[in-house]
């Protein structure tokens, strides 16, 4: 699952991997602290196919959406 900023219809960033809960509740937080500064912007939770790299915390970082 990751969490993906729309703007005017297109990807601009994303964030994860995480689990449907993690995002949903990234989500809220985001849009309820008014992050939400134009009328064309989105957020959106999604199961999509992407690359992986583990960073040097060993956390998992999405390098690239693959689909």
């Amino acid at each position: 699952m990751t969490l993906l900023l729309y703007l005017s219809g297109g990807i601009i960033e994303h964030t994860g991997p995480m689990s449907m809960s993690e995002c949903l509740k990234m989500k809220r937080q985001i849009e309820r602290n008014g992050w939400k500064d134009r009328k064309d912007t989105r957020y959106s939770c999604e199961k999509r196919q992407v690359e992986v790299a583990v960073g040097i915390d060993g956390k998992e970082y999405i390098v690239k959406l693959v689909d």
